[in-house]
């Protein structure tokens, strides 16, 4: 089990701003938005450290080729967490309960992406249970749409489920595109890819992302 426990910013901002992404479903985007949202924070003039806790490592990989303007590094680097202004922990896919609420304990924030259909929905609210039954408020939490269609029904559906369930969701969304692919292909940032005109739409998108999540924690953006 990977323990997630880092030097958390307190008011005051004494330490990192740690922003954690979990899923209990794989094929989400959880990686791809960890890597996003650590680019655009790092944008901000923030050192930023990604701690890779996934089995597969997708982000140490997507790392390797040194494109990406911030440091992955295994979850082993959280004990060097406060040399960094924000940490983005990208947890391992269908964490154990005591796992997660680690995760959600030492998160200034915990985003939890999924696609906006019946068997992504399923893991991010049977997700929300766990963070319920413990007590974590849902201040500390949010879901986060990705892979959102054109002109699909599906993301009016799934806001409209979030919403009759009272489970907190970013008004911002991620839109679905081969684009993402590429980037992680290509070992670089969405904003970086050739070729395909939606790729500058949706390094915009994870700008909206980081936004709103920067404004739900307190932190100017």
């Amino acid at each position: 089990m990977t323990c997630y426990t880092a030097s958390k910013m307190s008011n005051k901002r004494s330490g990192p701003l740690i922003i954690g992404l979990a899923s209990l479903k794989g094929g989400v985007g959880k990686t791809t938005s960890a890597v996003h949202i650590a680019a655009h924070l790092a944008d901000r003039g923030l050192q930023v450290l990604l701690a890779d806790g996934d089995r597969i490592r997708t982000a140490s990989a997507w790392g390797r080729g040194g494109r990406l303007p911030f440091k992955v590094g295994s979850a082993a680097m959280l004990a060097r967490a406060g040399d960094y202004d924000a940490v983005v922990i990208d947890s391992r896919g269908g964490p154990e309960d005591t796992e997660l609420l680690d995760l959600a304990e030492n998160s200034d924030q915990l985003i939890l992406p999924t696609t906006p259909d019946l068997s992504g929905m399923d893991g991010m609210i049977q997700t929300i249970e766990v963070l319920d039954r413990h007590g974590i408020p849902a201040d500390r939490y949010a879901a986060l749409l990705t892979m959102i269609r054109p002109r699909s029904m599906k993301e009016a559906l799934a806001r409209k489920a979030l919403t009759e369930n009272n489970i907190p969701a970013l008004k911002a969304g991620v839109r679905q595109s081969e684009a993402f692919r590429d980037a992680n292909n290509a070992a670089t940032l969405v904003r970086d890819v050739r070729g395909n005109d939606l790729a500058g739409k949706c390094w915009r998108d994870y700008g909206a992302v980081t936004t709103e999540l920067l404004r739900r924690i307190g932190v100017d953006a």
